[in-house]
């Protein structure tokens, strides 16, 4: 079956990241708002998963969908090597956004284990290493786990969630997801909510409503979004200047774009130009 449509799936990375736990240490049982995916590398550790205590040894997979919660504990005497990687903006056909179609927390996907390791500890050597263009090849690594985990899934029907959505909540889907695939691919346009709702048959007012829910943000602000990442990685040629590039993603007013770019970043664009 098709999980996705290639041409809109575009998960957001919001962290990665391998930590050594050599002592012994607590985190609180808690959730998130968004998908996240731990590995077990080396080693092993008490894990609150499924709603119980239990060890977690190296070669081990856990997926903490939406509001699932998940605690750890690293025991005297025992060491643990971790791979963490948060992920959000996904959209599965059938599914709620962010979820991945599985029952439980702890993976048990025969083959497919043994593939997403390899990938982890290739994506922890990217991370160490950190050459040029790292952070697209990591994500390039982290859709692939994405894809094996559902291959996985799929072939151990006893965890596997058979993935439904109302007509409705369908349709909504597909709205967001058009609307996403247009702001990143026109982002450097004029646009506006008014425009993009009418393009999609829709009132601004539902627009703005559904696609926050899908989100957590208004089409207009996941706009100004885009433009910035864009225009962060462009400041890093030394050849272009602040203004040429505010143009280019979609800002005549360079002030304005300076200030938005602060906002978002903590810092202006001229000192990323520095750097």
């Amino acid at each position: 079956m098709s999980y996705a449509d290639a041409r809109t799936f575009n998960p957001d990375v919001l962290y990665m990241f391998d930590t050594w736990n050599k002592v012994q240490s607590a985190h609180e049982i808690h959730s998130h708002d968004f998908l996240e995916i731990s590995i077990l590398l080396e080693g092993q550790s008490h894990y609150f998963v499924d709603n119980h205590w239990t060890e977690i040894h190296a070669g081990e997979i856990l997926l903490f969908n939406p509001q699932v919660r998940h605690g750890e504990c690293q025991k005297v005497g025992t060491y643990s090597h971790q791979l963490h990687i948060g992920i959000k903006n996904i959209s599965l056909h059938g599914l709620p956004r962010n979820f991945l179609p599985t029952k439980k927390s702890q993976l048990e996907i025969g083959e497919y284990q043994y593939k997403i390791i390899d990938k982890a500890w290739q994506l922890v050597g990217e991370l160490d290493q950190q050459d040029d263009g790292y952070q697209l090849i990591s994500k390039g690594i982290i859709i692939e786990i994405l894809v094996s985990i559902l291959r996985g899934l799929t072939i151990r029907q006893d965890n596997y969630i058979k993935p439904f959505l109302s007509k409705t909540e369908k349709k909504q889907n597909h709205l967001v997801e058009n609307v996403i695939y247009f702001l990143e691919n026109h982002y450097a346009e004029d646009i506006t909510l008014e425009e993009l709702a009418q393009d999609n048959y829709v009132s601004p007012a539902y627009l703005s409503r559904i696609f926050k829910e899908a989100t957590d943000m208004s089409p207009i602000n996941y706009l100004i979004q885009i433009r910035l990442k864009n225009a962060h990685a462009l400041l890093k040629n030394e050849d272009t200047t602040v203004k040429e590039i505010a143009s280019a993603v979609g800002y005549e007013d360079a002030y304005h774009f300076s200030k938005l770019f602060k906002k978002y970043y903590g810092v202006s664009p001229s000192q990323i130009e520095d750097k």
